[in-house]
């Protein structure tokens, strides 16, 4: 991927969240309820999600003991809420960017290395793992960001409490050989 895209998806990352953690109402035709179908991206104004909605979200996403509920949808991009367990396998996205968001607890990513055990999931371009071997570990709090491009392997151990908005970026089309 060549520095100016990488430089634009980061720069794309970091307005969705800004956008994401302000506490503006969102518009009425993109509300961010729970057990919803996420709104589509506007192309036209900004979407603003309120930290009263997304509380919510995760209240709920905890009592029916869900781990994800897309809010935004763009196709080749989309934002969700997410909850982080200790036993979620590991994975490589082969056609997007991950940028995760930790708004509450403490876990360790572990990134690089070598996926064991890789298998095709059904769902997507992804592969899911048992483990990472020979990965970089880094600690992650409240507030912090993790970028992972594609083909990275990636996943998170010593999980407590670990809530973060994951932002996907598709960028096979925008990639140039």
């Amino acid at each position: 991927m060549k520095a100016g895209l990488r430089l634009n998806l980061i720069v794309l990352a970091m307005t969705a969240m800004s956008a994401i953690s302000s506490s503006v109402v969102l518009a009425a035709d993109t509300a961010a309820t729970p057990a919803v179908t996420a709104a589509r991206a506007p192309t036209d104004k900004a979407a603003y999600f309120d930290n009263t909605n997304l509380q919510n979200i995760w209240k709920d996403l905890e009592a029916r003991q869900v781990l994800n509920q897309r809010v935004l949808e763009g196709g080749t991009h989309s934002i969700n809420v997410r909850i982080v367990k200790e036993n979620d396998a590991p994975l490589v996205h082969h056609k997007s960017v991950d940028v995760w968001v930790v708004m509450a607890g403490t876990a360790t990513s572990v990134t690089g290395g070598e996926l064991l055990n890789p298998t095709q999931r059904a769902n997507a371009d992804d592969m899911a793992g048992t483990a990472i071997r020979g990965g970089v570990e880094q600690p992650l709090k409240q507030g912090d960001v993790i970028f992972v491009p594609p083909g990275v392997p990636h996943g998170f151990k010593n999980v407590k409490g670990f809530r973060a908005f994951l932002i996907r970026y598709d960028v096979q089309a925008a990639a140039t050989p």
